[in-house]
């Protein structure tokens, strides 16, 4: 009467917790209250009763595998236990039951006995079998489980994870367990011959396993259905099982993050609903992160301009294809309701003692706006969905349209320079004046704008040739950025390049100006990879009193025009290495500083466009030409007009103070104790687990601090292979200490730092994986945990790369760009490996003829 009494309550009480849905963690927390104060229930009635209570209508209630996890977990009740729960009655001998009681048909109405299998094998396969007698129980109820079911594929993958368990390696291959390995052998082979014709590579690895163990010998061969199968190799690899990944917070994050610290491409795949709402998510975290990392106000722009301008116009791509009962803006308002509130604060919370968050308060808002500008939500919701009373409205011209922009400029010239000043409003139409501006230009301008822009994100990326994805040796990116800056003796020119370069001499230099004759007869490129010779020519004609001081300065002003000016990129490039040949003394450092300083202090009269071009030409070339000069104050101590040129360059050097961040930031990890890099590698993956951790209990926190330079700084200085040994020392320690929840959210973590885009690396990080799991058959001899773990970590990677490899092939690809003008281009147009493509379409309109106009432009006007 007492036991039925206690079942009663027991029964009752689970009943109680799922219809009100409690969360596991409650539920974990209740149980230990409720079990004080009522009678004691033995391990294999408590399963019993919760599978009763979790079993009703024909169906398995959702939360009844975590409510068993939870029992589990608090050795209230043990896999056996959970096992015999489940046990149907066996019929006669040798009889098989019907399989779909192990492998439902419809995957979404699992049934109870598949449900409990599949929580069994996850738990096996972390490690939660500590005795051997607890083996070798488990495997001996399985017999009949196997003899019953010998094709289930479930039952198959729960075997799997049992031999493969660190426990069974150590025991099986011991005398103790010769009784059960024969006992446990002969109902394994007719599984495995069965699962060979339905599912070969978990046959493959139990047949692994089989001759591992030697579960059974000399199996013959009219019985052996594996026999002459090709299984390719049957290897440790093949044996391991995993479970089912799982998408943190933080895995995007590191990604998006990545993608703006090394180069501009980010991919969404997959569930559509979930990652659209992890992306919003996760470009509120970076912008979070980078106003807690203090960074620079240049930084604050571009991830506050992606996350208006950039974003609500990706999304729209999107929107169609998110179906009912979710919508686009259901998923905005559920990324939302999960963005920090302390780091974006609403109007009325924003006066707080931090002041800047009113930035981050601004960027919610303006998100908001753009997507209602974009039309992916009503503007009526923006006040539900911001909690607040706005404090913007949508532009009053409303959304742009490229064309009807192109056609406004065409119309009237003066709007290139409004909507230049629109490109920093953070409204949502950037991309559509960038597109407008980029569309409607002459060529010279045009080849210039893109040319500046490729040096512009390869300097602001440090990226290579192969990061740009430049393959052709013989291309013009490739010779550009490989010997632009370098000048050549007029004996090794071409004829047509002595004939280009006499013209350009005399546009510059002589009366008759830069005309329409020399423009078309000269191609962009070609006056580009004149530029050094060019340099070189003028000033040695200066030198030699061929041209006077005047008029080389004076002929050099006119570089400073928007169409020539990003041919200083090169040009000032030749000028730092002429500057560290210079001697004391050096008739030619007279002519140097003079030349170099008009191009480096521009005029009061240059147009706002000049000035910003010429900006961002001195912030690529600040670092060099600044050195260069510093040597050259050294040679000629008595020159006072080299300091005011350091000066002016020391002011762009400071708004670009990524590489003196960089070098405080490697001096911060590299004196982290004990082990320096490798020490701070470790807390910057635990600082993202704890705030896994701490979302998955369903409460809110900030993002940590954390940039992808660490990782990236890692690989370049203690080499890929020590980097993810780090990586994978973290998961090792967790999985040695049983944290089943920490190995899987950490498996998603340690995969996007592998797969995050990753510049001028000589050995990247997937590569090094690669090669160890090749080897992790013969690792697994010796260190079979971390052997599983790479083999574990190897797929998921590679099930990334295919998901994205088969993405890009078929869709649409987002691009970071440094400013407000971020355009998404479609896979069938250019895409950012093109940009040889983009220069010769850009020289085929100059061959048209149509190289004065632009656009429907109103022509060149000749300088002179």
């Amino acid at each position: 009467m007492a036991a039925e009494t206690a079942r009663s309550e027991w029964r009752t009480f689970f009943t109680a917790c799922l219809r009100i849905r409690l969360s596991s963690q409650k539920f974990s927390s209740l149980l230990q209250a409720f079990e004080v104060k009522h009678p004691y229930l033995p391990s294999i009635a408590l399963a019993k009763e919760l599978l009763d209570a979790g079993c009703r209508d024909g169906g398995v209630d959702p939360r009844l595998p975590s409510y068993q996890e939870a029992l589990l977990e608090s050795k209230r009740v043990d896999l056996l236990s959970l096992l015999d729960s489940i046990q149907p009655a066996w019929p006669e001998s040798g009889v098989a039951l019907h399989p779909n009681l192990l492998d439902p048909q419809d995957a979404a109405k699992p049934s109870a006995q598949a449900t409990i299998l599949s929580l069994l094998t996850r738990k096996v396969a972390n490690g939660f079998i500590k005795e051997d007698t607890e083996l070798f129980v488990l495997l001996k109820h399985l017999i009949p489980w196997a003899n019953h079911f010998p094709s289930s594929t479930t039952l198959g993958f729960l075997i799997s994870a049992i031999l493969s368990c660190p426990i069974a390696q150590e025991v099986l291959s011991s005398a103790k367990a010769k009784r059960i390995k024969a006992s446990f052998g002969r109902v394994l082979t007719p599984l495995i011959n069965n699962l060979s014709q339905t599912h070969i590579q978990l046959a493959g690895g139990l047949n692994y396993w089989q001759k591992h163990y030697q579960l059974q010998e000399d199996i013959p061969a009219e019985i052996d259905l594996l026999h002459g199968v090709d299984l390719g190799t049957v290897s440790f690899q093949e044996s391991v099982l995993d479970n089912e990944p799982i998408n943190t917070r933080a895995g995007l994050y590191i990604y998006l993050n990545a993608a703006v610290c090394v180069y501009p491409l980010i991919l969404i795949r997959g569930n559509v609903p979930a990652l659209v709402m992890d992306l919003i998510l996760a470009s509120f975290d970076i912008l979070a992160n980078a106003m807690y990392r203090t960074e620079s106000a240049q930084t604050l722009a571009i991830l506050r301009s992606f996350l208006v301008n950039k974003l609500p116009a990706f999304l729209t791509n999107y929107a169609a294809i998110i179906f009912a009962p979710l919508s686009i803006e259901t998923c905005i308002n559920q990324a939302l309701l999960r963005v920090d509130p302390a780091a974006f604060p609403s109007f009325s919370q924003m006066f707080d003692l931090l002041g800047k968050n009113s930035i981050l308060s601004e960027a919610r808002q303006e998100f908001l706006f753009a997507c209602a500008l974009h039309q992916l939500i009503p503007e009526g919701s923006i006040e539900g969905l911001l909690g607040d009373v706005p404090m913007q409205s949508l532009p009053a011209s409303g959304k742009y349209v490229k064309e009807e922009l192109v056609a406004q400029c065409t119309a009237n010239p003066a709007r290139f320079e409004e909507l230049i000043g629109e490109l920093e409003n953070m409204e949502g139409n950037a991309g559509e004046i960038a597109g407008a501006l980029v569309e409607n230009q002459p060529v010279y301008d045009e080849f210039g704008s893109v040319l500046l822009l490729v040096s512009t994100i390869r300097h602001r990326f440090d990226l290579d040739l192969l990061d740009l994805g430049i393959l052709a040796s013989g291309s013009f990116v490739s010779r550009y950025f490989g010997s632009a800056c370098d000048s050549r003796g007029v004996d090794v020119l071409t004829a047509h390049e002595n004939e280009l370069l006499r013209g350009w001499i005399r546009g510059l230099f002589e009366s008759e100006g830069i005309n329409d004759e020399l423009m078309s007869m000269c191609k962009p490129a070609e006056f580009h990879l004149l530029v050094a010779t060019l340099f070189d020519q003028s000033v040695k004609a200066c030198q030699t009193r061929v041209l006077t001081l005047e008029t080389l300065t004076g002929g050099f002003e006119y570089l400073l025009e928007p169409f020539l000016l990003p041919s200083l990129s090169a040009g000032l490039t030749w000028f730092a290495h002429a500057l560290w040949e210079t001697k004391d003394p050096s008739p030619s450092i007279d002519t140097l500083i003079p030349a170099l300083s008009v191009l480096i202090k521009p005029p009061p009269s240059m147009s706002s466009d000049s000035a910003a071009m010429h900006s961002t030409v001195l912030a690529i070339v600040a670092g060099s030409l600044e050195e260069a000069l510093t040597h050259a104050q050294r040679v000629h101590k008595l020159r006072v007009d080299i300091s005011p040129l350091i000066e002016t360059l020391n002011a762009h050097i400071q708004q670009d103070n990524r590489k003196s961040r960089a070098y405080a930031e490697l001096e911060t990890w590299a004196s982290a104790p004990p082990m320096g890099l490798q020490t701070a590698l470790s807390n910057s993956v635990n600082g993202l687990l704890s705030w896994c951790l701490t979302e998955s209990s369903g409460a809110t926190a900030s993002p940590p601090n954390y940039t992808h330079r660490l990782v990236r700084s890692c690989v370049q200085l203690l080499g890929a292979q020590a980097t993810l040994k780090v990586l994978i020392d973290e998961l090792m320690s967790r999985m040695s200490a049983g944290q089943e929840q920490s190995v899987d959210l950490l498996f998603d973590i340690v995969v996007n730092m592998v797969v995050a885009p990753q510049a001028n690396a000589t050995s990247t990080l997937k590569e090094v994986l690669k090669t160890q799991f090749q080897e992790a058959n013969e690792l697994s001899k010796t260190n079979a945990d971390r052997a599983r773990i790479i083999v574990r970590l190897h797929r998921r990677v590679e099930n990334f790369s295919a998901a994205s490899a088969h993405d890009v092939g078929g869709g649409m690809a987002m691009e970071v760009g440094d400013g407000g003008g971020m355009v998404l281009n479609d896979a069938a147009g250019i895409t950012t490996t093109d940009l040889d493509d983009v220069l010769k379409h850009t020289e085929e309109r100059f061959q048209r003829g149509d190289f004065l106009g632009g656009a429907g432009g109103d022509g060149f006007m000749a300088i002179g």
